[in-house]
């Protein structure tokens, strides 16, 4: 795929609108008050155009994503709950990102930043900056995952509060740079596509792809234990550094359980729908419906340091199948930050908020920002 960053111009104006008001449908379908009322529309976009504010990304010459740069925000003049990361106006403000529907899951946001930290360091600024929406899950987890840390929240000039982020910028300015590979220590394809959309910057690929067709046993009373045992595995093998993951569903009425034996409740491993029969058939009756998704990523390298880091997602258990997204028990699990079903939610939202993201995101720190 071809991509090409630049300066809007006005013959693809109708195009970006119509991103725009993908994005629109989008937020009002998951109950977020952000990008409605109208906007933005077509007069944004030609405004944003007129001013040289404007940027499309093209893949393979079709418009796929966009966003609106500016030099000085004056409602980042004063933030409340807490301090941006630089003083002064020494920034770039990045506005309205958006990717086409067609177009998600392929890391354009991250080259949209990638671009506009160039731009910033072309023109002697030390950072971005961006606010979002508190309940737009997706772009909080966008902005996280390309490196920008949360500040406060500002107030626009309509009076709505919005989250703020800022990430101070280094000089490198590599737009499509060499994705890094990263060993996945699973079988599990629904696993792989999530933690692939989690880090599009990274090359995920399974064990059986980069050679080793072994299966560890998980015989841990413990996820991390279980993510432990089957890093190692794979890192000896292959000679190389390996990441695994053990996660499952923990249900309070049910004294934790399914816990490590999420994908083998019902006997055989991976029978989703069996799983969450049984799983129902056990909550018949008990009123407390609290639940939580837990998992643990292990890093295993070949020199043999290793990293464990963990990360959950609460909710409760719903009375019935409730959507067709995701897999395993996410159709019965009502996650209390997306206020919906796992089941009706989009990979985006999903991996905002989900327990994997979070495990990964905690793994990152611990290695310093750096798998």
């Amino acid at each position: 795929m071809e991509i090409q960053i630049g300066k809007t111009r006005e013959e693809d104006a109708a195009a970006v609108a119509e991103m725009y008001a993908e994005g629109s449908a989008a937020l009002r379908a998951a109950g977020v008050d952000q990008w409605q009322n109208g906007y933005p529309a077509l007069a944004d976009v030609l405004e944003d155009i007129r001013k040289g504010e404007s940027c499309l990304l093209k893949a393979d010459g079709v418009p796929a994503a966009s966003m609106a740069v500016v030099f000085r925000e004056p409602t980042y003049d004063k933030i409340y709950g807490g301090r941006w990361l630089t003083d002064g106006e020494n920034y770039l403000a990045v506005h309205r990102v958006c990717v086409k529907n067609s177009f998600k899951r392929r890391g354009l946001t991250g080259k949209l930043y990638a671009f506009a930290a160039s731009l910033a360091l072309d023109n002697g600024r030390s950072s971005l900056r961006a606010d979002t929406h508190e309940k737009n899950f997706a772009m909080r987890g966008a902005l996280v995952k390309n490196g920008f840390s949360e500040c406060g929240r500002i107030f626009l000039a309509d009076g709505s509060e919005r989250v703020a982020y800022e990430k101070i910028l280094t000089e490198e300015r590599d737009v499509a740079k060499e994705k890094i590979r990263l060993v996945v220590a699973t079988g599990n394809a629904n696993k792989l596509r999530e933690i692939a959309e989690i880090f599009p910057e990274c090359e995920v690929i399974g064990q059986r792809e980069a050679g080793f067709s072994g299966e560890a046993e998980e015989t841990g009373s413990t996820f991390a234990e279980n993510a432990l045992i089957k890093a190692r595995a794979a890192a000896e093998a292959l000679g190389c550094s390996a990441i695994a993951d053990d996660s499952g569903l923990c249900v309070e009425a049910l004294g934790g359980a399914p816990g490590v034996y999420s994908a083998r409740y019902a006997g055989g491993h991976g029978d989703d729908a069996a799983n969450r029969a049984l799983l129902l058939k056990n909550m018949e009756g008990k009123t407390d419906r609290r639940a939580y998704f837990q998992s643990a990523v292990a890093l295993v390298r070949p020199d043999g340091r290793e990293t464990v880091a963990e990360g959950r997602t609460y909710g409760k258990i719903l009375f019935e199948d409730t959507g067709t997204n995701g897999f395993g028990y996410d159709c019965i699990f009502f996650s209390d930050d997306l206020g919906k079903s796992f089941g009706l939610a989009s990979a985006e939202e999903k991996n905002a908020v989900s327990h994997r993201f979070r495990a990964l995101q905690n793994l990152v720190e611990k290695c310093g920002g750096k798998l």
